[in-house]
């Protein structure tokens, strides 16, 4: 038999890393990155490189709680359901998993990069070249909105899962 107390505690840690997690990536994809692109020849891309950096680790924290916690009451109190409520349950799992992946796998590498050509530039280097620049805050912006969007799909999944029974019944 499973705790009730632990699924309780797990309840709560994937409740509060998982609004940390879409929110920290709601902010990315719609304030830091924009504001990047717009100032960051001006000298802003520095210090909001710093803050992407930042939010970035966090959020890859909160994802991973967020997900090790899901996988858990997932598997204790969802296992067997085949419902349509366990159903829209899968497919938010789904779209939290296809947003962790874009962040890890596309945005994280490009941001690094574009971190690290900024710091070498700062410190008087040559100064990057401007379609690589393009090119991987293209490929950071696309991997934040879509890890945006997939996690907006997430919440509203997770939010509505046990009324569809209620609905479609």
């Amino acid at each position: 038999m499973v705790d009730f107390t632990f699924i309780v505690l797990a309840r709560a840690v994937h409740v509060a890393a998982g609004v940390a997690w879409a929110g920290g990536t709601f902010v990315l994809a719609g304030v830091v990155l924009p504001l990047m692109r717009e100032h960051g020849a001006q000298g802003a891309g520095r210090w909001l490189g710093m803050v992407a950096r930042r939010a970035g680790m966090a959020s890859i924290v909160a994802a991973l709680a967020t997900v090790v916690s899901g996988v858990y009451l997932f598997h204790v109190l969802h296992a067997q359901d085949g419902s349509a409520s366990g159903l829209v349950l899968k497919a938010g799992a789904v779209a939290a998993l296809l947003a962790l992946g874009a962040g890890l796998l596309i945005g994280r590498p490009a941001g690094l990069k574009l971190a690290q050509l900024q710091a070498a530039a700062a410190a008087g280097g040559a100064a990057p070249d401007a379609a690589q620049l393009a090119a991987l805050q293209l490929r950071s912006a696309v991997a934040s909105r879509t890890g945006a969007g997939l996690l907006a799909l997430s919440v509203v999944a997770m939010g509505v899962f046990r009324y569809v029974g209620a609905v479609l019944g």
